[in-house]
């Protein structure tokens, strides 16, 4: 996935996040992330984990589908 389609899925799962009171939550130093998951009330709606000591690739695209299909869709633009 090109860098400009991450980020484009990444403001829209941050943006979705603020709409609904979803807190991103990240694992690891800033340009090595281990883990990431998405918390809304103390339950995990998405999350992601590395299993290797690379840095984890972080998939915003599924994330967004997947709020989508839980529901949470739209967001503060």
């Amino acid at each position: 996935m090109s860098v400009e389609a991450k980020k484009v899925f990444y403001n829209r799962v941050r943006r979705t996040c603020l709409k609904h009171g979803i807190e991103i939550v990240y694992y690891g130093m800033p340009k090595a992330v281990m883990a990431i998951e998405l918390i809304k009330n103390g339950d995990v709606v998405c999350s992601d984990r590395t299993e290797t000591n690379r840095p984890l690739d972080i998939p915003w695209k599924a994330f967004h589908q997947e709020l989508s299909e839980l529901g949470y869709t739209g967001g503060v633009k």
